[in-house]
């Protein structure tokens, strides 16, 4: 199990964020504006992408993964909450 996700969590990163940015694509071309999604979407991505490039190294940096993954959800969650309470 512990292989699998080391082998295939930049490509779920990647299928993840073409659904996001999809979806965004439509509801814009629809006249909706969802807009956080797609740059969650693309945030979501290079997170996974970066990870993912790191642990299938042959001696992987823990406090990297730790790094990138502290400042990919601070920066998501900072982009929810400008959002939510933007005027």
């Amino acid at each position: 199990m512990r292989k699998m996700i080391k082998k295939y969590l930049g490509i779920v990163g990647f299928l993840l964020a073409m659904v996001g940015i999809i979806i965004t694509a439509i509801y814009k071309w629809n006249g909706t504006d969802i807009e956080p999604l797609g740059e969650i979407s693309f945030l979501f991505w290079i997170t996974t992408w970066t990870i993912s490039d790191e642990i299938n190294k042959q001696k992987p940096k823990k406090w990297w993964v730790y790094t990138v993954s502290i400042i990919s959800l601070a920066v998501i969650s900072a982009l929810i909450y400008v959002y939510l309470y933007k005027s």
